[in-house]
């Protein structure tokens, strides 16, 4: 039976970014249900700017019931005009932690929401409290964990080939400006590496660093450390930058990780051409076929495939932990 979903937030994310000639595809949430025509079925749709409704109606045309209020459209679910049982929420972070209690407290089977979850630690912990409350899966949307690359890179980690870990080196810069004290690009855009952190390494034992802030108290830059048993990791951060980056390296006992936006590398010990009695960092290859799994259709297959073991609680339990530790970064 086809899964019935509610799209909520028709933006960027939502669906128009895959008129991005330059992405891979689909890199959207529209663009992953459409790629799963046969298991799920897009049924409502919901946004507030009318052009955006008429504009993916024209991109992905359906039979589909349209609002442009939420309240209407959890109107018409209790009512039983609408039937659905999962819910994607694509709006914009001010908005949708709001509204992912509002779906949690419908029980439907499944309800995905974007990064991040909740733009407080309050927030976070009435989204994990409506959850407890719920019969619904929560998914949160850091799709880098379903990514190829990155899956290897836990892969290597795991086997231990390389050794020890020693440190790990993080840049999140992107041109987001925060719009107010609680926002900025540890938020909207380093959230995704902390979620890679915690998957990779698991929670830190403490959190150390500053942040700077501008007159307004706006986020400008960050330097954080977290530290391990084993290793410390650090991470900079800057808002309102000319261009986006995305990188983190993890140096090993016997080789270093490169893993980010630009790409994936590997390095690994040899002897030195230079110097006698020496090991130097020879790149080695980084082999994992891209075009095999995209991160997208592999998330959307778990979630709409709706196999037990495919569901881990704790990965969402994570995401909202992750803001926890955000918010406790902005009170350095």
């Amino acid at each position: 039976m086809k899964r019935k979903v509610a799209l909520i937030g028709l933006g960027r994310i939502g669906w128009t970014l895959e008129k991005d000639p330059l992405r891979y595809h689909p890199c959207t949430h529209a663009g992953s249900l459409r790629s799963f025509e046969g298991l799920a079925d897009v049924v409502a749709i919901c946004d507030i700017d009318p052009r955006h409704i008429h504009a993916f109606q024209k991109w992905w045309p359906a039979q589909r019931q349209t609002f442009k209020d939420f309240a209407a459209m959890i109107q018409a679910l209790d009512r039983g005009q609408l039937d659905i049982d999962m819910a994607v929420v694509a709006t914009p972070q001010d908005v949708h932690t709001t509204q992912a209690i509002h779906l949690l407290k419908r029980n439907l089977k499944d309800v995905l929401i974007e990064k991040p979850p909740g733009e407080n630690r309050q927030q976070a912990i009435r989204i994990q409290k409506a959850w407890q409350d719920s019969s619904s899966r929560l998914w949160i949307n850091f799709e880098r964990r379903y990514h190829p690359g990155y899956a290897k890179v836990k892969k290597l980690l795991h086997s231990q080939n390389l050794g020890g870990v020693r440190s790990v080196r993080g840049r999140v810069f992107s041109g987001a400006s925060p719009i107010h004290p609680g926002s900025g690009p540890l938020l909207h855009d380093a959230v995704h590496w902390l979620d890679l952190l915690f998957w990779f390494f698991d929670l830190p034992d403490s959190i150390k660093g500053i942040v700077q802030r501008d007159e307004k108290g706006l986020e400008r830059s960050s330097h954080l450390l977290f530290q391990y048993r084993d290793f410390v990791a650090t991470l900079e951060t800057g808002a309102r930058s000319q261009y986006f980056e995305f990188e983190m390296e993890i140096d090993f006992e016997r080789g270093r990780i490169h893993c980010g936006n630009q790409g994936f590398r590997l390095w690994k010990t040899a002897a030195s051409k230079r110097y006698s009695n020496f090991q130097e960092l020879k790149e080695a290859s980084f082999p994992f076929k891209p075009g095999k799994r995209n991160p997208w259709k592999e998330m959307y297959s778990r979630i709409l495939k709706g196999k037990a073991d495919d569901y881990q609680k704790e990965t969402a339990l994570q995401g909202l932990k992750t803001v926890h530790y955000i918010h406790q970064a902005y009170r350095l």
